[in-house]
């Protein structure tokens, strides 16, 4: 389905409002899931030139941020814990670019979404 960043937004509040709970979040995560499948909203909202981390939405009631990741090239992150509040769901896409003629895969770009 595709989805602007005010609808996934709305969908992610509705779910919570609901269930705040694991069962809540594991929707969530799921949400997450499917909109990174969807072109249309990468190449809208995960551009090139968006940081490694950038505040998409903050919702005003809930207080629950959705953030937006790209990351050029290869990063290394050690096990870590965003605390009881976090949705705990990081999903993202890897995207490679060609390089030239005989060298292979140039560069890798990953796409995600936090909340």
């Amino acid at each position: 389905m595709k989805r602007d960043l005010e609808q996934f937004s709305a969908e992610c509040r509705t779910i919570l409002e609901r269930d705040l709970g694991v069962e809540g979040r594991k929707k969530v995560c799921a949400l997450v899931q499917d909109v990174l499948k969807d072109d249309d909203f990468i190449k809208t909202y995960l551009t090139d030139d968006v940081p490694e981390r950038k505040v998409l939405y903050e919702d005003p009631e809930l207080g629950f941020c959705i953030l937006g990741h790209v990351y050029h090239g290869a990063k290394d992150s050690n096990p870590h814990d965003h605390g009881p509040s976090c949705a705990g769901c990081t999903s993202a896409r890897r995207t490679a670019r060609q390089g030239a003629p005989g060298q292979g895969l140039h560069t890798e770009t990953r796409h995600g979404l936090s909340l």
